[in-house]
């Protein structure tokens, strides 16, 4: 049986549709078309002015960049003659090395008050954070970084502790003291820089030799600020630090007792090595071979405090793993806990125990295979705390 094919249109109706379809478009006026130009040409017009806009400010940035280079560069030549200046009154033996280390002093310098106000505002942000951040959300946050890092910054994380408790708020009083003080000394020597009395349209401070800006900056440094407020502020964190090295040196005193029999266990077959070597390498200048016994005894307690710290770092790392693990796992769960999200209880629940050993297997291995230092890139982030933990180290130990 044969099916019925299914209907077909046909083609002379679809032609008629789409020929009464083409006759039914509209041709643009003469007048529409004029319109659609100057439309055109509005819109490249517009399209213009804001690239012509952009480039103005971006010549504009750039211009204010250069002259604040060109002024941080001015005020880095000016440090520098003023620490060449000051190295004259050094020995003469070290005077030829205190002038090649100016400039890079004075960069440092520049660099420093550059980044100052970024720094004050970082560390204005950390204060916020720590005064509007829950309790235990911010004890589950410390217990991490301790459980993850405690054995790369043990002395550190220790002294911070230790500050809290020796007067720390006080002394952060009296470094936002120190801070006015030396902002208001940096305000006046820039309205200094800024002078040309002498209207000869070169800044009088570019004029003067190191000796003579030296006077300049010290009279001016000495007339901006009040001396029994910078003394007070000075006094109270260094007072706070001597506390700090008490509980540290208290606290790691066999870590350090364990250096000091390292360091005088190895100083005389190191002597016996390096002393001949020393020697050969000054015959130049004998004058120095009386730094010798010096720099073998700093060599020797640079070796000592690296044996001694390092073991101290494992034993920090292992009990910073599991007591930061441990804190962390708890703040999480009392966190929750308060938000309604989970019921917990940390005497009758061992939930937090599971968590907090996973979490301190987890540190310790983490820090274990780093060889107990900050790897890439964090280390360049954590760079600061790096070099704090290892002048703590350097003066607890003497």
């Amino acid at each position: 049986m044969r099916l019925p094919s299914p209907p077909l249109y046909s083609t002379s109706k679809m032609s008629s549709t789409d020929d009464t379809g083409l006759r039914q478009r509209k041709v643009p006026a003469a007048g529409e078309g004029e319109e659609a130009e100057k439309a055109g040409e509005a819109g490249s017009t517009l399209v213009t002015e804001k690239v012509k806009h952009a480039s103005e400010y971006a010549e504009e940035e750039m211009a204010q960049m250069s002259a604040a280079m060109k002024q941080k560069l001015a005020e880095a030549e000016r440090i520098s003659k003023m620490l060449k200046a000051a190295s004259e009154k050094a020995p003469p033996a070290m005077v030829k090395y205190l002038e090649m280390a100016a400039p890079v002093v004075a960069f440092v310098v520049v660099a420093f008050e550059t980044a100052l106000p970024l720094i004050a505002k970082a560390l204005a942000g950390f204060d916020w954070f720590i005064n509007t951040c829950p309790l235990d959300l911010l004890y589950a946050i410390f217990g991490f970084i301790i459980c993850f890092f405690g054995g790369m910054y043990p002395t550190t994380i220790a002294a911070m502790e230790a500050w809290q408790q020796s007067g720390g708020e006080t002394a952060k009083e009296n470094m936002k003291v120190l801070y006015n003080e030396a902002k208001k000394v940096a305000e006046e020597s820039a309205k200094d820089d800024a002078k040309d009395d002498d209207r000869d349209g070169v800044a009088d401070v570019n004029q003067l030799d190191g000796k003579e800006l030296l006077k300049r900056k010290a009279h001016l440094a000495l007339v901006s600020c009040d001396p029994d407020t910078v003394n007070g502020a000075i006094q109270g964190i260094y007072t706070g630090w001597m506390g700090v090295l008490v509980v540290l040196k208290v606290e790691f005193a066999k870590t350090i007792a364990l250096g000091v029999a390292i360091g005088h266990f190895i100083n005389k077959p190191l002597t016996t090595v390096a002393q001949p070597v020393l020697v050969y390498a000054m015959r130049d200048h004998k004058d120095y071979h009386k730094w010798i016994p010096t720099i073998i005894s700093y060599i020797c307690k640079s070796i000592a405090i690296s044996i001694a710290w390092y073991v101290q770092r494992i034993i920090s790392a292992f009990h910073s793993a599991i007591r930061g693990g441990l804190m962390c796992s708890r703040g999480v769960l009392a966190e929750l806990n308060k938000r309604g999200i989970i019921e917990f209880d940390e005497d009758e629940s061992y939930i937090d125990e599971v968590i907090g050993w996973t979490l301190a297997a987890l540190g310790f291995y983490f820090q274990f295979t780093q060889n107990f230092t900050v790897p890439f890139p964090l280390n360049f982030v954590l760079l600061p705390f790096s070099m704090v933990e290892s002048y703590i180290i350097w003066t607890i130990s003497d």
